[in-house]
């Protein structure tokens, strides 16, 4: 009985380790520099409107990299970044739920409209992602976009 329970404890313990060294810790950098914005949109194939406000820029790495953006800028600005980037995908009305955290500004729950959606996109050195936008129409001179590139 005594050799059972050492050689449970001992493959347990092993499987613990692996299972701790299979998921990394994730590596994050949040910043508004300059070159963490090229960065991001360099790796989702966006364009920023010159005079858009840069919130937030977060480049996580787990396994993979995933870049999320906070932006505010005018309606027609969203609407010149969205064509820019080749973003045609429809937008629906999104009710914010809890899971739906940003990296910067107001609370999503605050808002009197949220719009959604994403698209798929390839970048030239052959990276497929999903490329998330949500916009939090604030007002009518302003909208803040949380973008998200994501790793598909």
């Amino acid at each position: 009985m005594v050799c059972i329970l050492v050689a449970v404890s001992l493959v347990s313990t092993g499987c613990d380790s692996a299972i701790d060294r299979a998921i990394p810790a994730p590596q994050t950098e949040t910043s508004t520099s300059p070159e963490l914005v090229k960065e991001a949109t360099e790796f989702g194939g966006w364009v920023l409107p010159e005079n858009a406000k840069i919130l937030l820029v977060r480049k996580e790495i787990v396994r993979d990299t995933d870049y999320l953006m906070a932006v505010e800028m005018s309606p027609a600005n969203l609407a010149w970044m969205l064509e820019k980037s080749g973003f045609t995908a429809a937008f629906m009305r999104w009710s914010p739920t809890p899971a739906d955290t940003t990296i910067a500004g107001p609370d999503l729950a605050s808002s009197p409209n949220v719009q959604l959606a994403q698209d798929v996109f390839q970048s030239p050195e052959g990276v497929g992602m999903f490329r998330n936008v949500l916009v939090d129409e604030r007002n009518a001179e302003t909208r803040i976009a949380h973008i998200a590139f994501r790793q598909a």
